[in-house]
């Protein structure tokens, strides 16, 4: 299997960031602001509510505040010129439905990326309340990083630094890892001294590697990494403790399974109990398991 490392096809232009102006969105906010800068894209801060106001931009998270802060310490030293030619929007959305609400925009306009927080509902309370953020991904097959609550950012609040180091990729033989392998690659941009770590996992009852040519790149370190067993998630997670990663990313086919199967399968078992960053690249495949 070979990838083909083609910056145009890979180019975020567009950031969308939909927010509910919680502290776990805060979050979000930070890496999709960060993102923004670094490549350039253009950043849209979505609020979806169910009343107007006056003025609806007064509790959106504060851009000019936060890209003060980041100067100061010295983060955005390199990034000046990025900054000045960066466009951030801010849109309050009269649709009290968030993922309603992100879909319209989404239809006019174009979407490279989707940045935003997951509360990780589990059991009862998931059932209750299904998550809007892996309802909004599995509809518009967008490439999505989630930000679960309290996980371990790679992106700094105070000082907009980007901790991307470890990654870990997990590889299932029925699913193309080839899209989230471009991603993950990509994520270099996001670092002043590019030195990436990418762990290939291999989850399965008898897991079996398979044959890749992988991109020989001075910034991109590969590892191979096996581990038996058949629950896939409990594998991918134990992984990602195991080698400390900074960010999981998950190349997904997000398709709905019949009644009485978890939507979503592996991925949103991940989402579910992720200490770190979760990008999920959506691509062709059957549903998970």
């Amino acid at each position: 299997m070979s990838i083909v490392l083609d910056s145009n096809r890979a180019k975020i232009e567009s950031v969308l960031h939909p927010t509910d102006l919680s502290p776990p969105s805060l979050a979000a906010f930070h890496h999709a602001l960060a993102i923004a800068i670094h490549t350039g894209a253009e950043l849209t801060l979505l609020h979806a509510v169910a009343r107007r106001t006056k003025d609806g931009l007064v509790d959106f998270p504060q851009v000019r505040n936060t890209l003060a802060r980041w100067r100061k310490a010295g983060t955005t030293r390199s990034l000046e010129e990025k900054i000045k030619l960066t466009t951030i929007r801010k849109i309050e959305a009269s649709d009290k439905d968030p993922v309603a609400a992100c879909q319209a925009h989404m239809e006019r306009n174009y979407v490279d990326m989707i940045v935003m927080a997951t509360g990780q509902r589990t059991g009862l309370a998931k059932l209750a309340r299904p998550s809007k953020a892996e309802a909004l991904a599995r509809e518009s097959r967008c490439y999505t990083l989630f930000v679960p609550a309290g996980a371990r950012p790679i992106v700094s609040a105070d000082t907009g630094r980007v901790t991307l180091r470890r990654i870990l990729l997990p590889v299932h033989p029925a699913t193309d890892p080839k899209p989230a392998m471009l991603r993950a690659v990509q994520s270099a941009t996001l670092l002043d001294d590019p030195d990436l770590e990418v762990t290939l996992l291999h989850v399965a009852a008898d897991p079996e590697r398979r044959e890749m040519q992988l991109p020989q790149l001075p910034y991109c370190h590969w590892k191979a990494m096996a581990r038996p067993g058949k629950d896939a998630t409990a594998g991918i997670l134990e992984a990602a403790d195991e080698i400390e990663a900074d960010a999981i990313y998950m190349a997904s086919s997000w398709q709905k399974p019949g009644i009485g199967s978890k939507a979503g399968g592996v991925t949103e078992g991940v989402l579910e109990g992720a200490t770190c960053p979760v990008a999920v690249v959506p691509t062709e495949g059957p549903a998970e398991g």
